[in-house]
């Protein structure tokens, strides 16, 4: 019994990491378990990256391959990078996580009067997952809030857990407004570039991305096929930002290490929000969820017990994540071009080669 508690306390520093041929052998089983195109990974261990590569096709018709500098949109870890900027500008007191979001953006209804920036930041607002617009921009968004009404809010603030990308997207116009910076501007030059972030940047579908690889998903039959293409300008702060796994991993560290926020700070935006977790559900009680909510990022435990910070993200053919082990100091991004993949599990999968040298 003490050994193997022994064995369960070992973190990953007090180990040898597994060589690059490991990695790779564990990505190349995890795209062969989910039939997907390619998959890349980086890792970090005590700050330092380990690892940065990929196997499979980042484009299966030009027979590009997967590498640890393929771009792709990484969807909703976009609100991670945006919860770092919003954590930025509270500690330079200029806004206030217990703000009311209407003390920044007075063009949004009464209906909102009661939402903080801590509860868009813990998806507890009440605000909706989208709202239909004309045009995506912010402008849009704040008119359909207003034109909504009594319904712009599923429950009152605090009261029960909804994500919400609407919320982060307002979260997009608060930096704006309180930065005098643009939103790209403010991204790129006090977060990118200080974690030395080179290939990340909005989705911009005009712009020539090298390196950039295509997403996919399955037919009826199991087939794979090019996943559909959508348009997002104007609202990047939710899902819209191109990255890298190798960028990802370099964010954790660059958060770890305290290149971004104060260590209290860090702190701060990784302890708990919300615990339970209580999914509002329409006509029915609420549903507890199996994770913790701190401020804009999820707080999971895998199946060996220890506890992650993570996001993940989802959107036109590829599933990421970004976690996070804050007491192994082992960071680890792992994106996969197909969708459905779970790509959670399939990280902790990734996660325990490190535990188990």
């Amino acid at each position: 019994v003490a050994l193997v508690g022994l064995i369960l306390a070992t973190t990953v520093s007090d180990q040898e990491a597994p060589d690059q041929g490991a990695i790779l052998d564990a990505l190349g089983e995890i795209r062969r378990a989910a039939g997907v195109p390619g998959v890349t990974a980086a890792v970090a261990v005590d700050g330092e990256a380990i690892f940065s590569g990929g196997t499979g096709w980042a484009d299966l018709e030009n027979q590009a391959p997967s590498a640890g500098v393929t771009v792709h949109n990484v969807a909703s870890i976009s609100k991670a990078m945006t919860t770092v900027a919003i954590l930025q500008l509270v500690e330079q007191e200029v806004l206030g996580l217990d703000d009311r979001i209407r003390e920044h953006l007075p063009a949004l209804p009464a209906s909102v009067d009661r939402v903080t920036v801590r509860q868009i930041m813990t998806h507890t607002s009440g605000l909706r997952e989208s709202y239909e617009l004309p045009l995506r921009t912010v402008d849009a968004l704040v008119a359909a809030i207003g034109d909504a009404g009594a319904d712009a809010l599923r429950f009152a603030p605090g009261e029960f857990w909804s994500y919400s990308s609407a919320g982060f997207n307002l979260l997009q116009a608060v930096i704006e407004s309180v930065s005098g910076l643009d939103f790209e501007l403010y991204m790129r030059t006090r977060i990118w570039q200080p974690a030395e972030m080179s290939r990340t940047a909005l989705d911009v579908p005009a712009q020539i991305v090298p390196r950039r690889g295509r997403g996919y998903g399955r037919d009826g039959d199991g087939n794979r096929i090019n996943a559909t293409f959508f348009d997002m300008p104007a609202l990047w702060a939710a899902g819209g930002v191109l990255s890298t796994a190798g960028d990802l991993a370099r964010l954790g560290v660059a958060i770890n290490d305290g290149a971004l926020l104060e260590r209290s700070t860090v702190t701060l935006m990784h302890r708990a929000q919300v615990d339970p977790v209580m999914e509002f559900k329409v006509g029915g009680p609420p549903e507890e969820r199996d994770f913790v909510q701190a401020l804009g990022w999820w707080i999971d435990t895998d199946a060996r017990g220890r506890r992650y910070v993570n996001h993940t993200g989802q959107i036109r053919g590829v599933s990421s994540i970004l976690m996070n082990y804050l007491d192994d100091d082992l960071v680890i991004a792992l994106v996969a071009n197909i969708l459905p993949f779970d790509a959670r599990t399939h990280g902790e999968a990734l996660a325990q080669i490190f535990f188990e040298q």
